[in-house]
């Protein structure tokens, strides 16, 4: 007697169930993208902007101040003439020019200074009595780099008493006769500003005009 293998069984034809939510609908996957190209556009602008601003106050930061001016103070229980520079500002100063003007004309030396000045006439007695003869120093470099909220002299003539009459007579030139400081300072950044008397003015650079420049 043989015994039969059991009927084979299939299970009824259908649709299987898939589980989860599928693919999104294309608009929202054109949001999502639309919003992630945005976020990422306004990145890059503040960063750029944060960029600028740090830069603005890294300049603000190094702005140099140059001043100068012709004094007749006293020091050290001396009576003394002399120009100098002082940096009020934050940052170094470049000074690249420097002109003295005494009415319509410019002065190169302090020799030629103090002959026009004082005059010819006077001149010739003068000079030795106020340069070699006095206590007289000067900066003889045609360019002077000046650290913030510190000085430099360009010349300075003390007053004694061999000199005293035309160390009086220098000193009353700079009142009537009115010296007036021109001169080209920059930056670190290489921001300039050129200077008549006591108005800073923004230029794009300094040029030297080296037949009219002052050399102590």
């Amino acid at each position: 007697m043989s015994l039969d293998a059991p009927p084979e069984v299939h299970p009824p034809h259908g649709h299987k169930k898939e589980h989860g939510l599928g693919r999104p609908p294309a608009w929202l996957e054109w949001f999502t993208s639309i919003a992630a190209l945005i976020v990422s556009i306004s990145s890059i602008f503040i960063a750029l902007r944060h960029g600028e601003t740090m830069d603005r106050l890294v300049k603000a930061n190094s702005y140099p101040y140059l001043i100068a001016g012709v004094s007749d103070a006293t020091l050290d229980g001396r009576e003394r003439i002399y120009i100098d520079f002082i940096n009020n500002g934050v940052g170094p100063a470049d000074e690249r020019s420097f002109r003295i003007k005494l009415g319509d004309h410019y002065v190169t030396s302090i020799d030629d200074l103090i002959r026009t000045a004082l005059g010819p006439g006077e001149a010739a007695a003068a000079i030795p009595l106020l340069t070699k003869g006095g206590v007289e120093v000067h900066n003889d470099v045609p360019t002077r780099f000046i650290a913030p909220k510190d000085k430099g002299i360009t010349f300075a003539i003390d007053k004694t008493p061999a000199n005293a009459r035309y160390w009086e007579m220098l000193d009353a030139t700079t009142k009537t006769k009115g010296w007036l400081l021109e001169y080209c300072y920059c930056s670190v950044f290489e921001e300039c500003w050129a200077v008549k008397g006591n108005v800073h003015t923004p230029v794009k650079q300094c040029v030297r005009d080296e037949p009219h420049e002052f050399m102590p």
